[in-house]
């Protein structure tokens, strides 16, 4: 049993001996290097433009590291007293950079598959609790002190300009450019609608009345048409709306975690509506009566 990480995790992680978690991250000093500062450094300053923490990220690794250095915390916090500094350097390493919403899972299909209602998770390839495995380990160990920033992914850089999504990376399920010719979150609202439990049975608190299968044909690979719901088959549905340059447009990264893979994790929900993606911007998603 050794520190490793194949799957993408923040850290290395082992399995443990205590029977009641299962594995945990390892105590091992980190290789990237972190700046605690980024405001400009005076060109006649004796700070580097990176001071690498390590494993450690306070005031007291700060004030250690420069110990052996010819920098001074003035130098890197100009014009500050000794409690604006430690309430900086405090901040800072709280949320030295937001988590990619790449690195829960580890890679944009994933992601896609998942929002779109499909992938492992939702096939069951190894069973609920293996196909889990990458989430529950964010949720256990990150999840509470991450700020998680809006999906975007390499792979998508050149095919959204090329197809009218505009010059970004963004999930087309969660567009929020609103230059864009199509796809775009005008409403600043997403929505998620599961149709099947993995665990107890799907609690079920709409009615999901039709679906517009043009507004979503990155999900559902279909030009045109309709579907109409008349049977009372069960579904959850949960949403969250943000406002631009408010707190909840900074935490909306985290709004989309909780509302789609947490759900899914905590509660076991999955499937998405037929002919729609399981999670996407409002105007993707089926009209149906209410969502949580």
């Amino acid at each position: 049993n050794y520190c490793r990480n194949p799957d993408g995790e923040p850290r290395a992680w082992c399995y443990t001996t205590d029977p009641s978690k299962r594995w945990d991250f390892c105590d091992v000093p980190s290789c990237s290097t972190t700046q605690p500062y980024d405001a400009p450094v005076a060109a006649d300053s004796n700070c580097g433009p990176v001071i690498d923490l390590g494993g450690t990220c306070d005031l007291a690794a700060l004030e250690g590291k420069l110990s052996t250095s010819t920098c001074t915390l003035e130098e890197l916090f100009p014009g500050q007293d000794a409690a604006s500094i430690a309430s900086t350097v405090a901040e800072l390493c709280e949320y030295d950079a937001p988590v990619q919403f790449v690195e829960i899972q580890g890679t944009y299909q994933r992601d896609h598959n998942f929002m779109d209602g499909g992938g492992a998770v939702a096939d069951g390839e190894f069973g609920f609790e293996m196909d889990t495995a990458r989430l529950k380990r964010f949720i256990d160990n990150s999840m509470d002190d991450s700020l998680i920033s809006w999906p975007e992914y390499e792979q998508k850089e050149d095919y959204n300009p090329a197809n009218g999504y505009g010059d970004n990376g963004y999930m087309t399920n969660f567009n929020i450019d609103r230059d864009a010719e199509k796809g775009s979150c005008q409403m600043n609202t997403v929505m998620c609608c599961f149709i099947d439990s993995a665990k107890d049975a799907l609690v079920d608190n709409t009615d999901v009345c039709r679906h517009d299968l043009s507004s979503s044909p990155q999900s559902n690979h279909v030009n045109s048409g309709w579907s109409v719901f008349t049977d009372d088959d069960p579904a959850h549905c949960v949403g969250f709306t943000w406002e631009d340059g408010a707190a909840s447009d900074m935490y909306k990264g985290n709004a989309l975690f909780y509302a789609s893979m947490y759900q899914t994790v905590s509660k076991g929900y999955t499937g998405n509506v037929p002919g729609a993606p399981m999670c996407a911007c409002v105007e993707q998603m089926p009209v149906v009566t209410e969502a949580a």
